[in-house]
Formats: structure tokens, C-alpha cells, sequence
């Protein structure tokens, strides 16, 4: 028996590896199983994208929780409603601001609810809330499961499940030489490159503190910098700072994320703070050799010196001598990626995330809602 479910995404915009992950369940979901519906805030990619895979959406809009007023309360009005006509067996909300709607409209209607936690920021006040409406929770790894460590019986209901990656569906559609010659990459120059979004916790200004580093002894090297976000425009001053404007491309936001990250020759994720980093998974599908900072859930999926390279989160000298050793040994890189490749095959398949968020649906609708 198919039964209705309703996901209820936090974002209507690409804004990182927490909708990328959500799609990814949608599409990895049995469908002989569930049939979902997708609520989401507003028309955007996020909408775009389910509505491609065949899953219906609807839009409520998701007001800020600072300061609930009016509209606050005609949303979850609307969302108790949708639940009613869906007839959603179940409520999965993919991020905080998610819940607290989902979570309240559950619990008016007699339906459990699932908390899907993807950060590593804790809002105590938010988390005690919404644990407490929590049928069950999800988190990504085991570093996002600690932030509920202090809350009891929320946290013994909490199940680590990684993300899944579409293994078949992430492939470059460009060769990597097509692709440099696109990015104006110097020919015969090596790559390092970085994907996420251009805020501090990502740590782009410490890569740029270890590339001008790098380049001492390593003149040819470039680097190409993915993403998009408020802190792009001190991080290209920093680079003129550093006398590296010249080796370094900021991208912007990028479709072709498979491309970019399949042409370079070492992929880097500098984090001071890093929940699990989805971009990892796309890394180590490319086989491409990773050197990442052991911050947060990164040691959970990259195993030092087997599948890429860790160091110190905010060490820019300890970045740069990573690099330039799997620059400097194309052998040793070779192995390390190939590793990875086998990971991800093995341990982060989105059929075996979906196989895993399927038997917790299951699970819950058997107890039903607490």
C-alpha cells in the first residue's frame, strides 16, 4: 500500500547541501511505498526541481519565527489544511523554521512528525521546542546529533543517517580540459578548487591564506572557487591583499557543479565548522583527491589518510603543505581517490539513504505519533 507523505522544505532557493539533499531523497524514495507531496515557502528551484521528478508541490509561505504574528498563523492554518487533504500519513521537515510549522500542524492533527537536522547551530530554545514535537529525528551525522545530547529522550530518539548521493545522476557532462579552457585556466597549470556557499564558516578566506602560501613553492597552481554568498566581495579583496587575484576564479553560483569539481586536480573543503559536507560525497564520486579540515562531521566521511587528507580546521600553513603533498605525489593522490570513489559506493548511495529514511517512516507510522 502506497502511503501519502508530506516533506516540508525550509528554503524555496538552492540555498545549499540541505535542499541538494532533500531533492535527492525525493528522488531516491520508493514510490511503491510512499508517494510524497513537497511543501515549500515559495516558487523557486526547489519547486522546479520536485516538480521534474514528478512530485506534486505546494506553496505556503514560511514566516520568520523572531517575531510571529498574523501570518504565522494563517501559514499553519494552511499547512494543517494540506495535511488533511493529502492525507499525509506523516510530516518530514527538512530544517528548523520547517518544523516548527510541521511539527505544530502534526500535532494538531493527530500525525507524527519528523525532524531532519542538517546544521550544526543550535538554537536552544528552538531545539527544546522542537525535539519535544518531534516523533522522531534525523540528523546527518553524528557531530549534528550531539546538539541534541542534552535533551533526553529527544536525543535517544534521534537516528544519524549521512546523506545519500545519486551515484548514476552526478556525472560530468564536459570533459576537465573543456572546462579549464571555459574557467581560462593557464595550460599546463595545476587546479585546486573549493564548492560552497561564500560565508565564514566555509572558510574560503583560510584557503586563500594557504593558496598564497602554496604558491611560494608551487608557481603554476591556480585556483577556482564555486559558490555564491555575502562574503564574496571581502574574499576577492583579500585575494588582491594577498597578490593571488590573478591565480584565483570566483565562479559564482553554478549549475555545472559535477564540471567544475571533475576538473580539478585536488579538491579542498576548508571549513572551521562543517556539519558533514554533502560536496564531499561529489568529490569522492569524481574521484578526485581531497585534502579537508577535520572540523565537525568531515572525519565521519573522509577517513585520514585512506580517502583524502584531514588537518587542523583554520591551519592555512597545514592546508597548504596537504595540497602540495598530493601535488607533488599524483601516485598517492590516485590512491586516495580511488578509496574515496569506493566509499561512497559503499557506505553513501541514495539507495541506501532512501532505504534508510524509508525504514524510519516505517517505524513511525507502526508507533504512530508520541
Amino acid at each position: 500500500m502506497t502511503q501519502p507523505i508530506l516533506l516540508v522544505s525550509n528554503h524555496a532557493d538552492m540555498v545549499g547541501g540541505g535542499e541538494a539533499s532533500l531533492l535527492a531523497l525525493l528522488r531516491g524514495l520508493d514510490r511503491a511505498c510512499w508517494r510524497p507531496t513537497l511543501l515549500v515557502p515559495g516558487e523557486g528551484p526547489v519547486a522546479a526541481r520536485a516538480r521534474a521528478l514528478g512530485v506534486p508541490v505546494r506553496v505556503v509561505p514560511l514566516p520568520s519565527l523572531r517575531r510571529p504574528g498574523a501570518s504565522s498563523v494563517r501559514s499553519l492554518r494552511a499547512l494543517r489544511r494540506l495535511i488533511t487533504e493529502t492525507d499525509a500519513r506523516l510530516v518530514h521537515a527538512n530544517g528548523s523554521r520547517a518544523m516548527a510549522y510541521a511539527g505544530l500542524a502534526a500535532r494538531l492533527t493527530g500525525r507524527p512528525a519528523i525532524w531532519h537536522v542538517r546544521i550544526l547551530e543550535s538554537d536552544p530554545w528552538l531545539d527544546w521546542l522542537l525535539a519535544r514535537l518531534a516523533t522522531r529525528t534525523i540528523a546527518i551525522s553524528e557531530a549534528v546529533r550531539d546538539r541534541l545530547r542534552g535533551w533526553g529522550s529527544a536525543y535517544a530518539r534521534c537516528a544519524v543517517v549521512p546523506n545519500g548521493l545519486d551515484l548514476d545522476g552526478f556525472r560530468p557532462s564536459e570533459t576537465p580540459a573543456s572546462v579549464r579552457r571555459r574557467l581560462g585556466v593557464t595550460p599546463g597549470a595545476s587546479l585546486v578548487g573549493t564548492v560552497g556557499r561564500l560565508v565564514a564558516f566555509k572558510g574560503q578566506r583560510v584557503l586563500l591564506e594557504a593558496f598564497a602560501r602554496l604558491l611560494g613553492s608551487h608557481p603554476s597552481v591556480e585556483l577556482v572557487i564555486v559558490g555564491d554568498g555575502p562574503d564574496r566581495g571581502a574574499l576577492e579583496a583579500r585575494a588582491r591583499e594577498l597578490g593571488v587575484a590573478a591565480a584565483v576564479r570566483f565562479t559564482g553560483h553554478r549549475e555545472d557543479v559535477a564540471d567544475l569539481v571533475a576538473a580539478v586536480d585536488v579538491f579542498v573543503l576548508p571549513s572551521v565548522a562543517e556539519p558533514s559536507g554533502r560536496v564531499l560525497l561529489e568529490a569522492m564520486a569524481l574521484e578526485r583527491p581531497i585534502v579537508a579540515t577535520a572540523a565537525g562531521g568531515v572525519p565521519e566521511v573522509v577517513v585520514d589518510g585512506v580517502t583524502g587528507l584531514l588537518v587542523r580546521p583554520a591551519d592555512p600553513d597545514a592546508l597548504a603543505k596537504a595540497v602540495a603533498a598530493l601535488l607533488d605525489d599524483p601516485g598517492r593522490a590516485r590512491a586516495l581517490a580511488r578509496a574515496g570513489r569506493r566509499r561512497v559506493e559503499e557506505h553513501y548511495s541514495l539507495a541506501r539513504h532512501a532505504e534508510r529514511v524509508g525504514a524510519i517512516y516505517r517505524a513511525v507510522l507502526e508507533t504512530g505519533p508520541r
